[in-house]
C-alpha cells in the first residue's frame, strides 16, 4: 500500500531504478492505484565498483509535475549478504526522499608532505584539490555551483565556488603545520552546492585516513564521494515495495581463453557430420542445463561467426529425427524449440514490428470493449454502467471488432514476405526440406506447413499480441479491457496456427471457425512464397536493434550551427548504424561504419535542455571527432540504444578515454567550461553495457562463458 499523493485520494506510480544515482530505467505506470503491480524485469550490467542500486516511487502528474513518494537504497554489500542462489525477494519501506542523499561523482586530490621553508626542521602537511567530476545536478537547470570544505588539524579551510558545472577545476591548494610525523591524520573533505536563498546543498562527504611520515610520498588519486548521515528525518510510512533481486558476479575471460569450446562447437554445427548429431543429442538429455539460456547464448554465438542457419539445421534435424508422430513435431521444450525461439526474437523483432505494430497500437488507442464469452458479458455491463447495449448486441459487436482485426493481422502477415529476414527465410526453408525428407508420403504433405506455421505463428506471432511490452511493440502492458482483447485475439492466432484442427472447448468461438479456416489456403500459399529463396553468398546483416530517434549532427568547428533534431528512422547491424526519414533502409539512407564510434554516452539535461539524449562520438575521415546527438522517447529507449551500440564497437581500436557530457555552445564545453573545441573530455567513458536483453547485439566471449558456465553444471553426464 503506497503513501497517497493526489487529492482525489488515488495515485498513479512507476518506479525509476537508479545505479550510483545515475537513472538507468523505468517501470511502466500503473494509473489510479495505491496497490499496483508492476511485475517488470530488468537485467542491468552493473559496473563492478557500483555502490548501490536505488528504486524510487513516483506519482506521475502531467499537470505540476511528477511526485517523489518515497524512494529505497540498497548497497552492493546488503545485496550480498542477503541474497541467497535464487536471489533476494522481501518488501522494503519507502523511505522519504531527500535531496541530500542524491551523491555522486569523484574528486582528484594530491597530497604530501614537505620541509617548512620558516623551519626546514618542521614539516607541511599539504592537500591540494584539483578538480571535480560527474557530481550531482543539485539545480534545476542540471548543474551545481560546487565547492569543497578541508577539515584537517582542527582546521578548516574552503575552496571558491564554481558555477554552473558539474566538472569543477579549483586547483587549490591548503597547506597545514604538523606537530609530529609517524602519525595518523583524518582529513575530511566535503562537497556542497551553494545556494543564495536557502541553506548549502550537501553533495558527498570523503573522509581519508593518512600515515604521515618522511617516507610518504606525494599522492595523487581520484577518489569516490560517498554518503555521510548529516541529516536525520522523522520516520513516516510511506509504503511498502516488494522487489527481487539476483546479484550474478561472472568473470569473463578474453576470447582465447574459450577457443577450445568455440572450436568443439563450430565443429558440431557443420553439416553431413556425425559428430554434431551426437553431440546435440547428448545436451538434449542434460537435465541440469538451462535450455532458455543456453539456447540464446548458442544461437548469439553463432549468429557471431554467420553459421546460424547451419546450426538450426542440425538441431532441429535432431527433433525430426527423434519425432515418430508427425503431428506433435516441435510441440515439446527442447534445445532446438527453444533455439528456435531464441533466433526468431533476435533476427525478427524489425519483422514483428512491420507485422503487428499498426494492429495492436490500434487496440491500444481504441480501447473498445470486447467479448465474447456470455458468462463475461454481465460483468463487462456492471463494469461499465454507461453501457446501454444488450448481450447480444456487445456479443455481436465483438465478433465483428474481433474479425476486423484478425483480417488486419493476417493481411500485414500475407504481405509481409520481402519484408521477412533473409535468415528466417533460410532456416524456413530448410526445416521444411527436413520434414519432406522425413515424411514424403502424400498423406503428410501438410507437416512441412504446420512446421513453419508452429514456430511462427504460435511461438512468434502469438506470444507477441499476448504481451506487445515484453516484445517492444508498446512501452506499456495493457489494461484489463486491452488485455481481454489481445488474448482472444492471440487465441484466433493459435487455431490459425493449427491449420487443421480448429476443435476449442470454448462453444463461442464456433461462429469465427468457418472465417477462420479461410485463412488456411492463404497461409499456406503465404508459407510457399516464403521458402523459395536460393542461399546466397553472404546471408547478411543481422538487425540487431531498430527503432525511430531524433538525430542532429554537430561538429564543434561548425559554430553557428544551430541544434536542430530531426526524426529519423535507425537501423543498428553489427556494421552499420543506417538512419533514414522512411522506414526502409534504401538508396537514400545514410550510415555511420560502426568501426569508427570511439564512444557512445550521455548528455546532461543542462546542456541542451532536452531529457533522454545521448551521443556518438566518431572518428572522422580527417583524424578529429564528429559527434551525432540523438533523443530518444523514454530513459529505457536511449539506455537500450547505448548498450546496444557500445556491445556492437566494444573491441574497436579508436575508443576513447574521456569525453564532454555536455556540448559546445557560446564559445564554451557547458560541462567544464573550457574555450578550446579540442579541449580533451572531462569526464571517463564508460563503454561497459548498461541493460541487455535478447535484443542486443552479440559479444562472442560472453557467449562462451554462459555456455562454459551451463556445460560445467552437466559435467558428469557430458564426460
Amino acid at each position: 500500500m503506497l503513501y497517497c499523493i493526489s487529492r482525489n485520494g488515488k495515485s498513479d506510480p512507476y518506479c525509476v531504478l537508479k545505479v550510483d544515482n545515475e537513472i538507468i530505467s523505468r517501470t511502466a505506470t500503473v494509473y489510479k492505484n495505491l496497490e499496483p503491480l508492476w511485475a517488470e524485469e530488468y537485467t542491468l550490467h552493473m559496473p563492478y565498483d557500483f555502490t548501490d542500486l536505488s528504486v524510487s516511487v513516483y506519482d506521475e502528474d502531467r499537470v505540476s509535475g511528477d511526485d517523489i513518494i518515497g524512494t529505497v537504497s540498497i548497497t552492493k554489500d546488503i545485496i550480498k549478504k542477503l541474497s541467497d542462489p535464487r536471489g533476494l525477494e522481501n518488501w522494503f519501506p519507502l523511505q522519504k526522499a531527500d535531496k541530500d542523499w542524491e551523491i555522486q561523482g569523484e574528486i582528484l586530490l594530491e597530497y604530501g608532505i614537505k620541509p617548512s621553508d620558516s623551519s626546514p626542521q618542521n614539516y607541511i602537511f599539504y592537500i591540494t584539490i584539483e578538480e571535480g567530476r560527474d557530481l550531482a545536478p543539485k539545480d534545476k537547470d542540471g548543474y551545481s555551483d560546487p565547492y569543497v570544505t578541508v577539515q584537517c588539524l582542527d582546521e578548516t579551510r574552503t575552496t571558491a565556488r564554481q558555477k554552473k558545472t558539474r566538472f569543477p577545476e579549483w586547483h587549490e591548494r591548503f597547506e597545514f603545520a604538523l606537530p609530529g610525523v609517524y602519525e595518523y591524520h583524518e582529513v575530511v573533505l566535503t562537497v556542497y552546492d551553494k545556494d543564495r536563498l536557502r541553506s548549502d546543498d550537501f553533495m558527498g562527504q570523503l573522509v581519508e585516513r593518512i600515515l604521515v611520515n618522511l617516507n610518504c610520498y606525494p599522492c595523487k588519486n581520484w577518489l569516490f564521494i560517498l554518503y555521510c548521515c548529516i541529516h536525520h528525518h522523522l520516520y513516516f510510512d510511506r509504503g511498502k515495495i516488494r522487489l527481487k533481486i539476483f546479484l550474478l558476479e561472472e568473470i569473463v575471460l578474453p576470447l582465447p581463453a574459450y577457443q577450445p569450446i568455440i572450436d568443439v562447437l563450430t565443429d558440431a554445427a557443420k553439416p553431413h557430420k556425425k559428430f554434431g548429431s551426437i553431440f546435440w543429442g547428448v545436451l538434449n538429455e542434460v537435465r541440469q542445463l538451462d535450455l532458455n539460456e543456453t539456447a540464446g547464448a548458442l544461437v548469439r554465438l553463432y549468429l557471431s561467426q554467420d553459421t546460424a542457419i547451419s546450426f538450426l539445421d542440425c538441431i532441429t534435424k535432431l527433433d525430426i529425427d527423434d519425432t515418430d508422430d508427425p503431428h506433435t513435431l516441435f510441440r515439446g521444450n527442447t534445445l532446438g524449440t527453444k533455439a528456435m525461439d531464441q533466433f526468431m526474437k533476435i533476427v525478427g523483432m524489425p519483422y514483428l514490428y512491420e507485422t503487428l505494430y499498426s494492429t495492436i497500437d490500434r487496440i491500444f488507442n481504441e480501447r473498445k470493449t470486447v467479448e465474447l464469452d456470455p458468462h463475461r458479458v454481465n460483468s463487462v455491463r456492471r463494469r461499465h454502467s454507461l453501457h446501454k447495449e444488450s448481450e447480444n448486441d456487445i456479443l455481436q459487436n465483438s465478433q465483428d471488432l474481433l474479425q476486423h482485426y484478425m483480417a488486419d493481422v493476417m493481411e500485414a502477415i500475407f504481405n509481409s514476405v520481402e519484408q521477412c529476414p533473409l535468415k528466417m527465410r533460410l532456416v524456413f526453408r530448410n526445416l521444411t526440406h527436413r520434414v519432406k525428407e522425413k515424411w514424403p508420403e502424400t498423406e503428410h504433405q501438410d507437416c512441412p506447413y504446420q512446421a513453419v506455421v508452429g514456430f511462427l505463428f504460435l511461438r512468434f506471432f502469438a506470444p507477441a499480441i499476448l504481451a506487445p511490452k515484453l516484445f517492444g511493440l508498446q512501452d506499456h502492458h495493457p489494461n484489463v479491457k486491452i488485455s481481454r482483447t489481445l488474448t482472444l485475439l492471440a487465441k484466433l492466432t493459435q487455431l490459425i496456427g493449427n491449420l487443421t484442427s480448429f476443435q476449442v472447448k470454448e462453444e463461442w468461438f464456433q461462429p469465427l471457425i468457418p472465417i477462420l479456416k479461410t485463412y488456411v489456403v492463404k497461409i499456406k500459399d503465404f508459407i510457399n512464397k516464403l521458402v523459395e529463396v536460393a542461399a546466397p553468398d553472404e546471408e547478411g546483416s543481422v538487425i540487431l536493434r531498430h527503432g525511430v530517434l531524433y538525430k542532429c549532427r554537430y561538429h564543434p568547428k561548425r559554430l553557428l550551427r544551430p541544434f536542430v533534431f530531426k526524426k529519423r528512422h535507425f537501423w543498428l547491424t553489427r556494421k552499420c548504424l543506417h538512419y533514414s526519414k522512411t522506414a526502409a533502409v534504401d538508396g537514400n539512407s545514410k550510415f555511420l561504419d560502426v568501426q569508427t564510434i570511439c564512444a557512445v554516452e550521455k548528455i546532461d539535461y543542462g546542456a541542451l535542455g532536452k531529457s533522454n539524449v545521448g551521443q556518438i562520438i566518431v572518428k572522422s575521415k580527417d583524424g578529429e571527432q564528429d559527434i551525432l546527438y540523438f533523443q530518444a522517447k523514454d530513459v529505457n529507449e536511449v539506455t537500450n540504444w547505448i548498450s546496444s551500440l557500445r556491445k556492437t564497437c566494444q573491441y574497436n581500436k579508436c575508443r576513447v578515454s574521456s569525453y564532454h557530457p555536455g556540448v559546445y555552445k557560446h564559445d564554451k564545453w557547458t560541462c567544464c567550461h573550457k574555450q578550446q573545441t579540442t579541449a580533451p573530455g572531462c569526464n571517463q567513458t564508460y563503454h561497459g553495457v548498461i541493460i541487455g536483453d535478447w535484443q542486443d547485439p552479440l559479444d562472442t566471449a560472453r557467449e562462451a562463458q554462459i555456455i562454459t558456465s551451463q556445460f560445467y553444471h552437466g559435467l558428469y553426464k557430458l564426460q
